[in-house]
């Protein structure tokens, strides 16, 4: 629903002076009765038009020395129809001064009275600065009204003005000199304007006057406005305004204050008003006068002004009047000009007439709209709000809250506990936000049903009793049209509903349903068009929509708002505190998210997210610069990327896949991969294991940081040509031999225990060895020959070994018990004690072989020749 405000009316000039002026200053300006209308325009601010017109239309009539019989009672009749058409409207007076110039000049000398005490304030020829805000439109309380008045001008002290000013214009323009241009003038007038022809226009205009404006039709009138100000200015406020008016006028203008005025005027009138200056002016009045009032002349101003009349204030014309200047007077005297004062009545809640009734459903935050308001109320007014509050029970709480906002409380509290029956409430307060949306009553927890009754608030520093707001006490079907506004309202028991168009705003106010149909719905303006609930059933066309108000941080330099959907059909969500600014996206076909530090020294943290067609894509950076606006230039550190053409891709060093386990181990129990692939064990994890659909261990590795869990491999093993099954084989595929070697070159050392093998080969080839020489086996003989022997049995070995025969390496004992030469030795890299050197030993052993074999092929030697020396022997015994 359209925000509704208070109805106002626009005053012309006209309404200002006859309605503003009269009807609201008078009632102060009859303290200063006795004081004449010269003394008025400085007494009463809100009298000014009015007593200025009055006072220059007499001086000009005494321009005129209008002193004969004839002229006193026609201009007496002219009076008497000035002030009734002046009753009616000034619109009158206006036209029946536009053809005789005498009359013309009087009449302009009215017109202008305005102008010219306009322009009297201008110059600060009137010491009250109420009155220049009167004159430019502003509006007063009766409290200022008073105030001005109570400034200016005590009976008293004006008496004693009265007396001067009168002897010193008797010391100016003396009563001779005055005489003879009175007789002059006289003469003129009676030359020009013959009784008779006056006494026909003032027939013709009483007449006249008499037939458009009956009795009945202005007593009537007079009744309607005595009715209208009766209601709205009460005789007890009015005397007690009365009083202090009184009281405040005689504390304001003090005996000094008011003898420098005296001293001043006197001084003006001596310098403006001399002998001379009185004498030139005698002489051209009365020459203006001889040349213009020409009886002809006159005549045709009877007739134009009896036409005029007739044809200007006409009885339908006056009905309008009527129920212009009683709408002008209901409207003013209840509007803020009025309500300003400290207390007021003016009930700010539209349809309060009814009570409001609401049943709860047990629930919190049970809420529902209770009033609407008949305009803005601005933040930081003082206001009071009174009710009257039953309920079926006592179960639950409740709060009155201002809708939207800040939601404001307007019981005091953010919620009252429900009593059973009826209390009642007043509350004042200050309000802390502007409220445009009315009031709603919130249940929290309650069962029962809650009437709010007799609610009003007023723009008031305390209660005061309830009363409807002017909008709902319209109680017919009616048509308003005024200078400034133009109001259409149908009421129907309690339901009102209005078109008011006045200048600057316009109502339309429903109070049931409310139907725009048209081919199209512009509107057409420069601010916003507030719509605070819509159901929108097809399509809806625009630019850009916004959700909620601008965000209030001052890191929302570039004012986004919370919501905003863009003619494109880009949606964005914003959010800022002080710490972060986030923006999501939906543009383009794609989702994106934003997240920027704002927190940083000289690199703000920036993370970007796009979900479109092609996948997910994800990269951290920073920027250089608060990015307040989401468009900052980035610094790429990482991204991850998740595509159906590409799968993951990561890059960066910060990019990981994390497995984190389960919920009881969550984040220390999983492995991560980092941007190259490789593995990492987290805190507690103890096993990175594969298995296959069935749970079966394919491998075990064993990833614990104490190193206690190994390895499984559950299945053989290929490695090239190397295989090693889950039994106790290494295999070579190809049939190949199997090398032991070392990284460095060359054959690694083999250590094992008992080793069956078909052939044991040694590598002894030439080629691949140097310093090679013939080797001297006698020695190695003996050192072979050296060698301790021993039995033995390994600590390690049961009663069921064998016994072991060999050489033994001593190394317990610093003196060695078992000879062992060091050749047979064989060290580690370190020089550590390995064992005995088969490999040497064997060979010396075949040295050793060697050696005895030679001593064996002597010792043959000798056998033989000791058997042949035998056999000679034998034969010389023998033969």
């Amino acid at each position: 629903m359209a925000e509704s405000n208070a109805t106002q009316v626009i005053l012309t000039d006209d309404g200002i002076k006859i309605i503003k002026a009269q009807n609201t200053a008078d009632n102060a300006a009859s303290q200063a009765e006795n004081a004449d209308s010269t003394a008025l325009i400085a007494q009463s601010t809100a009298n000014a038009a009015k007593s200025a017109a009055d006072s220059n239309y007499d001086y000009a009539n005494s321009e005129m020395a209008v002193q004969s019989t004839a002229t006193a009672k026609a201009q007496s009749t002219a009076d008497n129809a000035f002030s009734q058409a002046q009753a009616v409207g000034s619109q009158a007076s206006a036209e029946i001064s536009s053809n005789s110039t005498a009359t013309t000049k009087a009449q302009s000398t009215a017109d202008n009275a305005f102008g010219q005490a306009t322009t009297a304030i201008d110059n600060g020829k009137v010491t009250s600065q109420a009155v220049t805000d009167l004159k430019d439109g502003s509006k007063l309380t009766i409290a200022d009204l008073e105030n001005g008045l109570a400034t200016k001008v005590a009976n008293s002290d004006y008496a004693s003005y009265k007396v001067q000013t009168a002897s010193q214009i008797a010391q100016k323009v003396d009563n001779g000199t005055f005489s003879a241009y009175q007789t002059t003038t006289a003469d003129l007038i009676a030359q020009k304007v013959a009784t008779k022809d006056f006494s026909a226009y003032q027939a013709t205009t009483a007449k006249s006057i008499d037939s458009k404006v009956s009795s009945n039709d202005f007593n009537t009138y007079k009744t309607q406005i005595a009715d209208l100000i009766d209601d709205k200015v009460s005789s007890s406020e009015y005397a007690s305004d009365k009083t202090q008016t009184a009281s405040e006028i005689a504390d304001r203008v003090s005996n000094s204050a008011f003898s420098t005025y005296k001293t001043q005027t006197a001084s003006q009138i001596a310098q403006k008003v001399d002998n001379g200056t009185f004498s030139a002016y005698q002489t051209t009045t009365a020459d203006l006068i001889a040349q213009k009032v020409a009886t002809k002349d006159f005549s045709a101003y009877q007739a134009t002004t009896a036409k005029e009349i007739s044809s200007k204030v006409e009885s339908s014309d006056f009905q309008t009047y009527q129920t212009q200047t009683a709408n002008m007077i209901a409207s003013k005297v209840s509007t803020v000009n009025f309500n300003n004062l400290t207390i007021s009545n003016r009930n700010l809640a539209l349809g309060t007439a009814t009570a409001f009734t609401m049943t709860g459903s047990g629930s919190t935050n049970n809420a529902k709209h209770m009033y609407s308001t008949s305009s803005t109320i601005a933040k930081g007014t003082t206001i009071t709000v009174t009710f009257d509050i039953a309920s079926t029970n006592s179960t639950g709480t409740y709060v009155i809250q201002f809708s939207n906002g800040t939601w404001q409380s307007a019981i005091g509290a953010n919620n009252l506990p429900l009593v059973s029956g009826t209390q009642h409430h007043s509350y004042t307060f200050t309000t802390t936000d502007d409220f445009s949306t009315g009031l709603q009553l919130r249940l929290d927890n309650a069962t029962g049903t809650v009437t709010v009754s007799n609610f009003i608030i007023s723009e008031s520093s305390k209660e005061v009793n309830w009363t409807p707001a002017p909008e709902d006490q319209a109680t017919q079907s009616q048509f308003t049209q005024l200078s400034g506004d133009m109001n259409f309202r149908v009421t129907k028991g309690d339901l009102i509903d209005e078109i008011n168009i006045q200048a600057g705003n316009t109502l339309i106010s429903s109070s049931g349903q409310l139907t725009l149909t048209a081919d199209t719905v512009f509107f057409d303006t420069k601010k916003p068009v507030i719509i605070p609930n819509a159901n929108i059933a097809d399509t809806l066309n625009g630019k850009t929509f916004h959700g909620g108000d601008i965000i209030s941080n001052a890191n929302n330099t570039a004012k986004y708002y919370p919501m905003t959907i863009t003619p494109d059909g880009a949606y964005k969500s914003t959010y800022f505190d002080s710490a972060v600014g986030l923006q999501s996206s939906v543009e383009s076909g794609a989702i994106s998210y934003k997240y920027r530090s704002m927190i940083g020294s000289g690199q703000y943290l920036a993370y970007d997210s796009v979900i479109n067609g092609q996948g997910f894509e994800s990269q951290s950076g920073y920027t250089s610069a608060k990015d307040t606006t989401f468009s900052n230039p980035e610094t790429i550190t990482g991204y991850v990327n998740v595509t159906p053409a590409s799968g993951i891709y990561l890059y960066g060093p910060t990019q990981k896949i994390n497995f984190a386990g389960n919920a009881d181990n969550i984040g220390s129990n999983g492995i991560t991969m980092d941007a190259y692939g490789n593995i990492y064990a987290q805190a507690n994890s103890s096993y990175w294991r594969i298995r296959d659909i069935n749970s079966n261990d394919i491998a075990d590795f064993g990833i614990d940081t104490a190193g206690a869990n190994n390895i499984f491999l559950h299945r053989e093993l290929d490695i090239g040509n190397f295989q090693i099954n889950t039994g106790h084989t290494f295999t070579s595929a190809d049939n190949q031999a199997i090398h032991f070697a070392m990284g460095k070159g060359g054959a690694a050392d083999i250590y094992a225990g008992a080793v069956h093998y078909t052939s044991l080969i040694k590598s002894s080839l030439l080629s691949v060895k140097k310093d090679v020489k013939k080797a001297d086996t006698a020695y190695w003989a003996q050192l072979v020959n050296s060698i301790d022997l021993a039995t033995y049995q390994y600590k390690t070995d049961d009663n069921t070994s064998h016994l072991r025969l060999s050489s033994i390496v001593d190394d317990v004992n610093v003196t060695k018990q078992w000879q062992l030469p060091d050749v047979f030795i064989s060290r580690d890299e370190k020089g550590k004690l390995n064992g005995v050197d088969d490999s040497v030993l064997l060979n010396a052993t075949l040295a050793t072989v060697q050696e005895q074999q030679k001593e064996i092929d002597q010792l043959n030697g000798h056998n033989m020749e000791l058997e042949a020396r035998l056999n000679k022997l034998e034969a010389k015994l023998n033969g």
